[in-house]
C-alpha cells in the first residue's frame, strides 16, 4: 500500500469522510499565513530565493498540498509570527493579510503559539541546563524565570483570533478558511529523553499547549459558515517528540538533515498535517 494512502487510513477516524474537491478550485488562489509551525524552518528547501528570516520551506504542509490539487499559492508565513504580524506589518514585513484579495478561495492560518510564548516557555525551563556556550549564544541577557500564563495573555490571544478570522473574511469573502491547529509536542502523559525536560518542566508546558488548542478552537466557533479548524493537535497526539513515529523534533536535532528544528515539525509531520488540511478543503 502506498506511504499516503497509510496517512490517509491513520487520519481518517479523526477526520471522517472525505469528498472530492470542486473542480471550480483547480488553479484557485490559496493564501498560507502563520508562524514557524506553518513555514517549516529547516525543512528541505527554502521556499524564497534568497532564504530569508521568515524560513518557509518548500516542503511545508501548504506547498505540498498546493502542488497536490494544484492551486496557485502564496506563502506569506513567518517564523516568529504573531497574530499581530498577521494583522500588520513587522519592520520589513507586510502584513499577512495583505496578501489576501476577493479572488482568494482558500487561506490557511497556524498562529498563536508565539503570542502565548509557547517556544519561549520552552527555552526558559531548559536554560539553566544548557552548557555556557549555548546559554551565551540563545540566551545572551542570561536565563529568565519560567512564568504561568496570565489571563490577560489568553483574551489578548482570543480577541486577536477574532478579529484576525474577521479581518480574512472581510478581504477575502468567498474563501475557505482553515485555521490549523499546532503539532502536539509533549506527550499526555509521561516524558522521554528527548523532550529536553524534567517530568515536572513537561507538566508546566502541557497547559500552554491545551490552552492554546482551546482559544484557537473556540475563536472559529461564531464564523462556521466559512471557517473551521484542521484538529492536528488531536492527529498528531500519538506522534509528538515521545511518539514511536514523531511528526516533530525534541530538543537536539541533527540540524544537518534539514529536517527541521527543535520543538517544531518535520518532514513527515509536514506531510501529515498536508492531507489534514486535504481532508478539511474538501469536506463540505
Amino acid at each position: 500500500m502506498k506511504k499516503q494512502n497509510l496517512i490517509a487510513l491513520s487520519l481518517a477516524p479523526v477526520l471522517g469522510p472525505v469528498l472530492l474537491p470542486s473542480a471550480a478550485f483547480a488553479g484557485a488562489p490559496y493564501v498560507a499565513m502563520g508562524s514557524s509551525y506553518a513555514a517549516g524552518p529547516n525543512i528541505g528547501q527554502s521556499a524564497d530565493t534568497p532564504p530569508n528570516r521568515c524560513a518557509r520551506s518548500a516542503s511545508n504542509a501548504a506547498h505540498i498540498f498546493a502542488q497536490k490539487v494544484g492551486l496557485e499559492l502564496k506563502d506569506v508565513s513567518c517564523s516568529g509570527a504573531t497574530t499581530a504580524h498577521i494583522l500588520g506589518p513587522w519592520n520589513e514585513l507586510p502584513a499577512q493579510v495583505d496578501a489576501l484579495d476577493a479572488d482568494t478561495r482558500l487561506v490557511t492560518v497556524t498562529i498563536g503559539g508565539n503570542d502565548l510564548g509557547y517556544m519561549t516557555a520552552i527555552g526558559k525551563l531548559r536554560c539553566p541546563s544548557l552548557s555556557a556556550e549555548e546559554r551565551g549564544r540563545y540566551f545572551p541577557n542570561g536565563c529568565t524565570p519560567f512564568a504561568p500564563l496570565t489571563q490577560e495573555a489568553k483574551a489578548k490571544l482570543a480577541g486577536d483570533m477574532d478579529r484576525m478570522i474577521a479581518t480574512i473574511h472581510q478581504r477575502s469573502p468567498k474563501a475557505r478558511v482553515l485555521i490549523v491547529q499546532y503539532f502536539s509536542l509533549m506527550p499526555a502523559k509521561g516524558n522521554c529523553p528527548a523532550t529536553g525536560l524534567t517530568d515536572e518542566e513537561v507538566a508546566q508546558i502541557r497547559p500552554i499547549a491545551t490552552t492554546l488548542s482551546a482559544i484557537t478552537e473556540a475563536s472559529v466557533r461564531p464564523y462556521r459558515a466559512f471557517a473551521r479548524t484542521v484538529a492536528l493537535d488531536r492527529a498528531s497526539a500519538d506522534h509528538g517528540i515521545c511518539g514511536a513515529a514523531p511528526w516533530s523534533n525534541g530538543g537536539s536535532p541533527d540540524m544537518s538533515k534539514k529536517d527541521g528544528v527543535n520543538y517544531h515539525p518535520n518532514q513527515a509531520g509536514m506531510a501529515a498535517a498536508a492531507a489534514l488540511i486535504g481532508a478539511a478543503y474538501r469536506a463540505r
